[in-house]
């Protein structure tokens, strides 16, 4: 397959060894290669003005962010990020882990009373 010589910035990007699986995966998981490689890249902003994924539906990397149906998705908070900010870290010596909150308990669900079989009252 004829593939045209690459231009200038395209040559200059970060992510132009990786593959592209990685650069165009829909998830945050398979992208992770060229988010990072994107947070080092010169030429950015030339690839955002070049890709411009909001008009053109665009699935993958583009300017250090993760692009769905030419929408820009949201990071999500990893596990256990951001827990102990404006705090000393658990592991400083010295110095006692925050107090856990209790873990909330849902009730029971119940099930609703049965009547014994026979003619319903009426109240009077």
């Amino acid at each position: 397959m004829f593939q045209p010589d690459p231009t200038p910035w395209q040559a200059a990007a970060a992510c132009a060894g990786l593959s592209p699986a990685v650069v165009f995966a829909r998830r945050e998981r398979q992208a992770a290669p060229a988010l990072r490689a994107c947070a080092v890249c010169p030429v950015a902003r030339e690839c955002e003005a070049a890709v411009a994924p909001a008009e053109s539906w665009f699935d993958g990397v583009c300017a250090g962010r993760l692009w769905r149906n030419g929408r820009p998705v949201k990071p999500r908070p990893r596990a256990g990020a951001g827990r102990h900010e404006g705090g000393p870290a658990p592991s400083t010596p010295g110095t006692a882990p925050p107090p856990r909150r209790p873990e909330r308990r849902r009730p029971a669900r119940r099930r609703p009373r049965r009547r014994p079989p026979g003619p319903r009252r009426r109240r009077p």
